[in-house]
């Protein structure tokens, strides 16, 4: 397994749709697994397949035991329905250390394969449905900055954040955030993707 070099705001691949998977064979069981590490690595609690470069439509998903069993690799990921609101703190992997306010349904019923090539369903609410559905998003191009309403905190924001990725790619900070090793999964949900 590998860590994987995570795509940053202004990186293509972030805004265009993936391409679906066609077929699993040992080069996607790789990716999955480095990208499964590389998520922890990064202490994200999902990533899309675009973050590190592929545009293909498979995402990773670990909200932690209260949420699920296991991690989530999931192949070819549509939305089967979405119900109810939940606002609350979201960001992204790719948009390091900004993070605000979204709007999301609260309860998400999604569709995909499995690595097994099994169609699974999952019933997401709360933190999971949050991950779930800005995991997709990155698979149709669309970042959660989209889905902010308050033109000031994107004006105020981007700028730094395009500053930190800056210092980030020359290496003047480090690309994984230093958090205390006691961090709670809900503080973790702004570092989600």
């Amino acid at each position: 397994m590998a860590i994987l070099d995570l795509k940053y705001y202004g990186a293509s691949v972030l805004t265009r749709p993936a391409k679906p998977v066609k077929r699993i064979d040992r080069e996607l069981l790789k990716l999955a697994q480095d990208m499964l590490e590389s998520m922890y690595h990064y202490h994200g609690v999902g990533l899309a397949a675009p973050q590190v470069g592929v545009s293909k439509r498979m995402i990773i998903v670990d909200c932690g035991e209260e949420y699920q069993e296991e991690p989530y690799i999931l192949i070819n990921p549509e939305v089967v329905s979405a119900e109810g609101k939940q606002f609350g703190p979201e960001g992204c992997l790719s948009l390091p250390e900004f993070f605000t306010d979204v709007e999301r349904p609260d309860k998400v019923v999604v569709e995909a394969m499995s690595l097994e090539g099994k169609t699974i369903r999952i019933n997401g609410q709360g933190l999971l449905a949050r991950a779930l559905l800005h995991e997709i998003d990155h698979l149709n191009g669309v970042l959660f900055t989209e889905l902010v309403s308050d033109e000031e905190v994107l004006a105020n924001e981007i700028p730094v954040m395009k500053d930190r990725i800056r210092k980030i790619l020359s290496g003047e900070l480090p690309a994984v955030p230093e958090y205390e090793e006691d961090i709670e999964l809900e503080d973790r949900v702004a570092v989600e993707a």
